[in-house]
């Protein structure tokens, strides 16, 4: 084990008396910022357990990810050379400060550098992963996303209710987080319908 205590081994966050109630078994060594968020109850559910240890603001401060917790979260999914990205990001951040107290949205970069992703972001109000981070990358390939804007609706659970956030923002904004919190992926087919038609659709 490193002598500056920069990995601590799974086994250790087990009392030598016994098993306490809780206990968790990672089999593997951990990094200091993941054993602290361990400690301080910071471990998120499911998906979003990638966000514990690698969670800012707009102005890069760490922040503790149980602030996510009992909320729906966005993971969004974006960057400021796309053209679509550019249209929904206003409409998302509107959005996203309207509804803070039950949905946050969580920004993951697909700018092609941090300067242009600090750029795009500035003023939203998202929260975002840090950009050099492995959760950044594990994000988008667990993710499997594909294409641009991306918005995955998560529950408190850290199950996705949808892919199709952004669509249900979109056409139905006054009542989709509360068919979030019902498992509903919160679009209604007919206006969505109507509004990729007619090219009107952000």
């Amino acid at each position: 084990m490193n002598s500056s205590d920069e990995n601590v081994e799974s086994k250790q966050l087990v009392s030598d008396e016994g098993e306490a109630p809780g206990a968790i078994h990672l089999g593997c060594v951990v990094g200091s910022e993941v054993l602290k968020a361990i400690e301080s109850d910071s471990i998120l559910p499911g998906v979003l357990v990638h966000l514990s240890t690698a969670l800012r603001d707009q102005y890069g401060n760490s922040i503790d990810a149980s602030e996510l917790k009992g909320k729906l979260v966005g993971l969004y999914f974006s960057a400021g050379w796309c053209g679509p990205c550019r249209q929904f990001t206003p409409i998302l951040s509107k959005f996203h400060n309207d509804n803070i107290d039950d949905f946050r949205v969580v920004f993951v970069s697909m700018d092609r550098s941090e300067q242009a992703m600090l750029e795009y972001i500035r003023g939203k109000g998202f929260l975002r992963v840090d950009y050099g981070s492995r959760a950044r990358k594990d994000l988008i390939s667990a993710l499997s996303v594909s294409s641009l804007p991306t918005l995955i609706v998560v529950n408190p659970e850290g199950e996705i209710v949808t892919s199709s956030g952004r669509f249900a923002i979109n056409s139905n904004p006054e009542r989709c987080i509360e068919e979030w919190h019902k498992g509903s992926s919160g679009v209604r087919c007919c206006k969505c319908l109507s509004s990729l038609c007619f090219g009107s659709y952000n």
